[in-house]
């Protein structure tokens, strides 16, 4: 389930999917309030701005440092762009440092600017900026919660707070997955559409075997962010975002453990790692490794649930296994619910659960099934899911320059 060469990435490609609090932060200007709010609560007026003149689109809206657009400063963006964010309600100083964080900027200009001061207290440098650096900054790892008092300021001055700086996810989510289930990968290959197919064949490298057998392509031991632009553009065009590919593609292998934070801590510790094991500095690994998902307890089930694991794939069963082709739907867990009854997310009732609140996770948040889960079957003949790989990731420490 690990990689044995977990790599740093930055904590802000994880995941929380929750309200924006912003309450307690004093930002140098008036915080753009609609660009907090999900795509699909905006008036159609707004929407069409964001589609039509910045190329927003409902995924790159509701996922904060997304939208190929934000990595340009006002300066950048061309005369249709400044009316359309204009019209939407941005200024130039907003823009700037609410949805660009100055970092289409030269360091030497933050200096000008005034903001320079502000990244270093976040213990960035000129050659981290510049990408001569040969590490990678600290607070690069940190959620907001791990930051200091004197490193959240600083945040707040560069337009940062909790949630977008830990990159919530505002796309709309009512399943006991953490994150929406990406139902368009779990379809075989052979009945995938030409588009489709092209897209995953010409440039992400899958192949039959390779998309029919999760966790086996090099791509999947990668988060989202570290992937190559054009695959990570592709992994867009399929429906992947930061959010889904983490979780139901990598499910956080390629992480530090340091990243792993509040439920993502509990998950992690419930199926057994430790540091020193997540780390390869003893040769050992929990024993969940060596279980199908039958013979995990009620609360192995809810940490893998948070990992975004499920029956099919953590018995590592093909997808042609578990696909009706008469309705052309898979057969595996839906994540619309029933909770099935053994998985007991009460684990999370100290930390919350995604967004949920601590204390408000267990029975009254969702509805349990009462019959065991269409996924609860005998152990298959499949290999054993969750085995340790390589993952082929990079750094990104220089997030901002993305």
């Amino acid at each position: 389930m690990k990689s044995h060469t977990p790599i740093p990435t930055a904590v802000f490609a994880i995941l929380a999917s929750a309200t924006i609090d912003s309450v307690s932060a004093t930002f140098p200007f008036a915080q753009p309030a609609f660009r907090y709010e999900p795509f699909n609560e905006l008036d159609t007026p707004s929407q069409t701005i964001a589609e039509e003149k910045l190329g927003y689109i409902d995924l790159t809206w509701n996922n904060h440092a997304l939208a190929p657009i934000e990595k340009n400063a006002w300066p950048s963006l061309s005369s249709n762009e400044r009316e359309g964010a204009s019209l939407l309600g941005f200024t130039e100083d907003t823009w700037n440092c609410f949805i660009n964080h100055y970092e289409d900027f030269a360091w030497d200009e933050l200096a000008e600017m005034g903001v320079q001061e502000h990244y270093e207290k976040l213990g960035w440098t000129q050659a981290h900026w510049e990408h001569t650096a040969t590490d990678i900054v600290s607070t690069e790892e940190r959620w907001w919660s791990q930051l200091t008092d004197l490193e959240q300021r600083a945040a707040n001055d560069l337009c940062y707070f909790k949630d977008n700086w830990d990159r919530i996810d505002m796309t709309p989510n009512d399943s006991f997955f953490p994150h929406p289930m990406p139902d368009f990968r779990y379809v075989p290959w052979e009945e995938l559409g030409s588009v489709t197919k092209q897209v995953a064949g010409g440039m992400m490298n899958y192949t039959e075997d390779l998309w029919n057998n999760l966790g086996s392509s090099v791509m999947e031991k990668n988060t989202f962010l570290n992937l190559d632009d054009d695959v990570r553009e592709a992994a867009m065009d399929l429906g992947f975002y930061t959010h889904t590919w983490d979780c139901f593609m990598n499910h956080y292998q390629a992480y530090y453990w340091s990243s792993f934070h509040e439920d993502l801590k509990v998950a992690i510790e419930t199926l057994g790692w430790t540091e020193a094991m997540w780390k390869d500095e003893v040769d050992e690994e929990p024993p969940t490794e060596e279980k199908y998902w039958i013979d995990l307890t009620p609360e192995e089930k809810a940490a893998a649930t948070r990992l975004c694991w499920f029956r099919e794939i953590w018995d590592a069963e093909p997808i042609p296994n578990w696909y009706d082709y008469d309705t052309d739907s898979h057969t595996a867990v839906t994540s619309k619910g029933p909770l099935p009854k053994d998985i007991n997310l009460e684990i999370f009732e100290e930390t919350g659960y995604v967004g949920k609140p601590p204390g408000s996770v267990g029975p009254a948040v969702y509805t349990y099934s009462g019959t065991d889960s269409a996924t609860e079957q005998s152990e298959s003949s499949g290999a054993l899911a969750s085995t340790s790989v390589l993952a082929v990731v990079i750094s990104i420490g220089a997030f901002f320059m993305l």
